[in-house]
């Protein structure tokens, strides 16, 4: 690293958070420190999964670059974290080539055209067919591949379908949540068939085979995207949908292409930022660090051990959650002030709210959204509705190649298991749930993405990749963007330290600060005396998402990843 601040007693104290023992609710860290992180000097890959890291270094190894590695992790990520994403899901890829160009590829969902007949009721259908968007992966996948990759689309699917074929064994992480979600894997035959055995559910040790999903697999490789979207794979996926209530058609699929625009772009004590666009959540990532940036922040101490840093960082948060509540929805339905949301001077003004004595307003909830508008010529008023609070349940993957390009990806199904739904081998996503129904930014319609919390990010400096992040975690994605890059850029710490330092969310839409319980009782004792309400979690708890992380260090420019220790992922370099 190009440098490292010593805060007296910080160091010593992540060290020791490695290995203490989580707490009730926690996840236990899935894998030594040692296969969670590496360093490598000519590629890099990070996932949830060593199966899905060991895919994408395989193809870095053989020549392939940033793109292809990165497709290649996320077809096989979507066999072995199958409750997270796969191919009934959606999600962004943020590209940075070596030569500095950058793109975002949305591959989210969509609403089917005729999705006012599936009359949805989001107190009882968000887990069922009729929360089913279009789904995005395999023409995402296939876009960035053809545009970027280099290698053919049936050559890096080859990992995926030998996982589906041949299986693999179910890790700690995935035999807990199939236990914890056993009544969704229970409510279609076809998932049920998937994950349970004997009409049990698969334990830690099992193997997982999915022949019916590895098929269709097999006719993507041999027909491209295409096999997936129309002919017989659409046909029977259709047929099952329809069968158990959702409105899905085989329009929808032929006529579903990804998004590709630019990332948006700020600055952050001189690194350049890129991260998600509309309607993903980098607008809020970069607001709250724009927030942040009229602070000193490593003068005042670590968030952790400093009572200060930590109700400054969380009154920022919560102004940046409320304007993503107030403003950020899908560009192409409504007008949205993406420009102020950006704007330094509107951060400023944010900034000048925050009362370091106290809580301000004292309930989370009535944070009000601020006025963006007054930086960029824009039409309308805000919307305003309170953000669902989903248990999300996402993925990441971030990637190095020697040559320096990069990809930041996240995928998601929405919540565990998504819909519950599997049709024809593929499990569905229930993203019609993260559409808002008192929000009229945010409502539902046909054909349109609802707002969602990923936000995968590249921060550069001097022309270099620094750092290749993301987060999976639903609307905690944003805090831990935003915690990641603070501990690197303010607090020197390393991935592998980055990633074990405590995490919290404070947003509009909860009365509490969501804490682990690794924050010192002083910090905890001194947050509550200036109004804040605590909830705590785990010590390394799953609820706060599982990051994967890639630095570059400026000097050697060697790679340093690190995979969340809050989950069963692996970094792995050469």
């Amino acid at each position: 690293m190009a440098r490292h601040l010593r805060i007296p007693g910080l160091v010593a104290a992540l060290a020791v958070m490695l290995i203490l023992v989580p707490g009730p609710g926690a996840t236990q860290p899935a894998a030594t420190a040692s296969a969670r992180n590496a360093t490598g000097a000519r590629g890099m890959a990070a996932s949830a999964h060593p199966v899905a890291s060991r895919a994408a270094l395989a193809i870095l190894q053989q020549g392939g670059n940033a793109v292809d590695a990165a497709v290649a992790a996320a077809f096989v990520v979507g066999v072995v974290e199958p409750d997270a994403s796969g191919l009934g899901g959606g999600g962004g890829m943020l590209i940075r080539l070596a030569s500095g160009k950058a793109v975002y590829i949305n591959y989210y969902g969509q609403s089917p055209t005729d999705i006012a007949r599936a009359a949805y009721d989001d107190a009882k259908d968000n887990k069922s067919a009729k929360a089913v968007l279009v789904p995005g992966n395999v023409g995402g996948l296939s876009r960035a591949l053809k545009d970027y990759g280099t290698l053919p689309l049936a050559t890096v699917l080859g990992p995926a379908i030998r996982a589906a074929d041949e299986g693999f064994v179910v890790d700690q992480t995935l035999g807990q949540i199939i236990l914890d979600n056993v009544a969704v894997v229970q409510s279609h035959p076809n998932t049920a068939a998937a994950f349970l055995r004997d009409g049990f559910p698969l334990q830690e040790g099992d193997t997982l085979r999915q022949p019916a999903l590895a098929a269709v697999l097999k006719a993507i490789a041999k027909g491209g995207p295409r096999a997936f979207y129309e002919g017989p794979v659409a046909e029977a996926m259709v047929a099952d949908i329809a069968k158990a209530g959702g409105v899905l058609s085989i329009e929808d699929l032929r006529t579903y292409e990804p998004i590709v625009s630019e990332p948006v772009t700020s600055s952050y004590r001189g690194y350049q930022i890129l991260s998600s666009p509309l309607p993903h959540s980098g607008s809020t990532v970069i607001e709250a660090l724009n927030i942040l940036e009229n602070a000193d922040l490593r003068a005042r101490g670590h968030y952790s051990t400093s009572v200060e840093a930590f109700h400054l960082m969380a009154e920022a948060m919560r102004r940046a959650y409320a304007d993503r509540v107030a403003f950020i929805a899908d560009p192409r339905f409504e007008d949205v002030p993406g420009a102020g949301l950006l704007s330094k001077d509107y951060a400023k003004s944010r900034f000048a709210e925050i009362d370091m004595a106290k809580v301000v307003p004292a309930d989370y909830r009535k944070t009000p959204a601020g006025d963006p508008t007054k930086f960029v010529p824009a039409r309308g008023t805000a919307g305003h509705s309170d953000d669902p609070m989903t248990a999300g349940h996402t993925t990441q993957i971030s990637i190095i190649d020697a040559a320096g390009n990069v990809v930041s990806l996240t995928q998601t199904l929405g919540t565990f298991f998504g819909s519950g739904v599997t049709a024809a081998g593929v499990l569905y996503n229930n993203g019609v749930n993260n559409f808002a129904v008192i929000d009229r930014r945010n409502r539902l319609e046909p054909g349109k993405q609802p707002r969602s919390s990923i936000s995968p990010s590249v921060l550069v400096k001097d022309g270099r990749p620094f750092i290749v992040l993301g987060s999976p975690g639903a609307n905690r994605i944003i805090s831990t963007v935003v915690t990641l890059i603070v501990n690197v850029v303010d607090y020197g710490l390393t991935a592998e330290q980055a990633n074990a330092s405590p995490r919290f969310l404070c947003q509009k839409a909860d009365p509490v600060l969501s804490l682990e319980s690794r924050f010192s009782d002083d910090v905890m004792e001194g947050m509550k005396k200036k109004g804040h309400t605590l909830k705590l979690y785990g010590d390394f708890d799953l609820f706060f998402g599982g990051s994967q992380i890639i630095l570059v260090d400026p000097v050697t420019k060697m790679y340093h990843g690190s995979a969340d220790p809050r989950r069963g992922g692996t970094a792995m370099g050469y």
